[in-house]
């Protein structure tokens, strides 16, 4: 089987590559970086950049299955340019692909596409399924609802697409778990408010495990891609304290503090959406990590 995958130089593109080549799965890739080197001989590289319309065209070359994991990041100061960015490198990348799928007539039988729980709106009394009409009217939601729909065509070309609703990631070597324990270690560790909005999280390996579930058994449509078991922000920096064994001392930063100095982006700090995981579970999926404690004391001990 042969893949091509874009975002593998990511969090979660790195170690599904990895887990891919334990395979003995022959890669493409897709990068912004001009240096198309590979130690590995079964990685073959090749240049592109979504938000500027480039690609090259031979990385479709054999390639049956597509995992598509690109996307400039969401953590970055929210200014005219890098919302352009924010949702260019999403939509164009889906975009470019279905382009080079029509140019080349390539036979692809199966789009995998990330996707974000962003897309939900935030609403603590509401549980999320992958049925869920819920959502956000936020920039975010917008964008992601824009990169969802952006596979479309992809379907009209009979090709399997398969969108992946990813919660918050948990791993140390990326995303928000890292800098919130680094806060408590150094008792500066707090949450927002009444600290009641909802975390949907997963551990970084259920998450590749997961994505691998989805591929090895041919599943299409949307799933989320979340624990079984959400938790608030409150509680989810006390397990963190718990398992550091650090106090919070810090007192909780007022919602109004946060949306004066954040603006815009404060649905960033201030997300909380309730998302079910049972439909991958229904269909066979088990987590390794169902508790946040569980998650936790394997990331942080």
């Amino acid at each position: 089987m042969k893949y091509l995958i874009t975002g593998a130089s990511g969090l979660i593109g790195k170690k599904l590559v990895n887990k891919l080549l334990e395979q003995n799965a022959c890669i493409n890739i897709l990068t912004t970086n001009k240096n198309l080197k590979s130690s590995n001989k079964n990685i073959n590289k090749f240049y592109w950049n979504p938000e500027l319309n480039k690609i090259d065209s031979n990385c479709i070359n054999g390639v049956q299955i597509i995992i598509n994991l690109a996307g400039s990041p969401i953590a970055q100061l929210w200014t005219k340019s890098s919302k352009k960015s924010i949702l260019l490198s999403r939509t164009n990348s889906v975009k470019l692909l279905n382009q080079i799928i029509l140019e080349k007539k390539s036979k692809i039988d199966h789009f995998f596409c990330a996707s974000a729980i962003g897309i939900y709106k935030s609403d603590n009394s509401y549980t999320h399924s992958e049925s869920s009409q819920n959502t956000s009217n936020s920039f975010l939601g917008n964008t992601v609802s824009k990169w969802e729909t952006s596979c479309e065509k992809l379907k009209e070309q009979k090709i399997n697409v398969t969108i992946l609703r990813i919660g918050l990631v948990l791993s140390l070597n990326g995303g928000l778990l890292k800098p919130i324990a680094l806060s408590v270690k150094y008792f500066l560790g707090t949450w927002f408010g009444n600290g009641g909005n909802i975390y949907s999280w997963i551990h970084i390996e259920d998450l590749v495990d997961s994505i691998l579930f989805l591929l090895n058994n041919n599943k299409t449509g949307i799933y989320n891609l979340v624990a079984p078991n959400p938790i608030s922000s409150k509680l989810f920096t006390l397990e963190i304290s718990k398992v550091l064994n650090k106090k919070i001392l810090f007192p909780p930063i007022p919602l109004f503090l946060i949306k004066i100095i954040t603006g815009p982006m404060s649905e960033l700090f201030l997300f909380s959406q309730n998302v079910s995981s049972k439909k991958i579970t229904a269909e066979g999926f088990n987590f390794q990590y169902k508790s946040i404690s569980s998650a936790l004391n394997n990331l942080l001990k």
